[in-house]
């Protein structure tokens, strides 16, 4: 057989040209259902109430929103970001499918420090994409205008890692039945905490999704969080950690905490009550 031939099947069938990457995005990084329970979870410990309206800040796709409005029909949200294509894809894979209930849902091209249609009862920035936000007044810009977006007793949650992991230009893989996703930090700078992130998909027959997801963001403290926060306004803030299996923590594996655990690696949320 001609090996011209053979290169261009081999190329034709690889797994990697077949995959969606949205999809896949959703598949190997996001869990929705696990963060509406952390976000209800820790709302009505602040508040005794259950969050109707949701903000979901950087929301690509929208899955996190999606999911939320399917609930029910008292619940309803917006989601922001800057980005078309997501948003597209979102509303096409993510929202139209649930009929009226897409209705509930908003979905806004604009920037994240614009303000909501309505006033959050829970505003949300997850996967640490509010790290795109590297200087000190632009991070104090957004969450002051969080602050000012919520409603009174409204709630912001964002989640942040750490330990010595975090710094790491090692490169990073999980596993979900046939992918690998790869998140591989580079030229991190000690002095202003500034790093490239990329995050790859990796298939079994060796084929990557390309181009990768690529970020240019600064690794944030919980300590320089938390004081913007109270530069913002906001009047009460809790850390919550995440543990490890067999811990005795909470159904929902968070527990405030004002220590957290010195681990190579951890991740936590910090929730900001106005």
């Amino acid at each position: 057989m001609d090996s011209s031939y053979t290169q261009l099947h081999q190329a034709e069938s690889r797994l990697a040209d077949k995959a969606d990457k949205h999809h896949i995005y959703q598949l190997m990084v996001q869990s929705p259902e696990a963060d509406i329970n952390l976000m209800q979870t820790i709302y009505r410990s602040s508040t005794g109430r259950v969050g109707r309206h949701l903000r979901e800040d950087f929301c690509g796709t929208g899955y996190t929103l999606s999911r939320w409005v399917a609930q029910d029909t008292s619940f309803s949200g917006e989601g922001f970001d800057i980005d078309p294509d997501p948003i597209k894809w979102g509303w096409y894979n993510n929202f139209a499918p649930l009929g009226d209930a897409a209705m509930r849902g908003k979905l806004h091209l604009k920037d994240v420090r614009e303000p909501s249609l309505a006033a959050p009862d829970i505003r949300c920035a997850f996967n640490f994409s509010y790290w795109v936000f590297r200087k000190r007044e632009e991070m104090l810009g957004y969450f002051t205008a969080a602050y000012e977006d919520l409603p009174e007793h409204g709630m912001f949650i964002i989640d942040v890692t750490g330990g010595t992991d975090s710094l790491s230009e090692e490169p990073f893989e999980s596993e979900n039945g046939e992918i690998s996703c790869i998140w591989q930090q580079q030229n991190y700078s000690p002095v202003n905490h500034s790093a490239d992130l990329t995050i790859r998909f990796r298939f079994s027959d060796g084929s990557e999704i390309e181009p990768p997801y690529r970020y240019r963001w600064r690794v944030w403290t919980i300590p320089e969080l938390q004081d913007l926060l109270t530069a913002a306004g906001f009047s009460s803030i809790e850390v919550w950690w995440q543990g490890d299996e067999g811990d005795e923590f909470s159904s929902i594996d968070y527990q405030v905490t004002d220590k957290g655990r010195n681990d190579p690696c951890w991740v936590a949320c910090i929730a900001a009550l106005k």
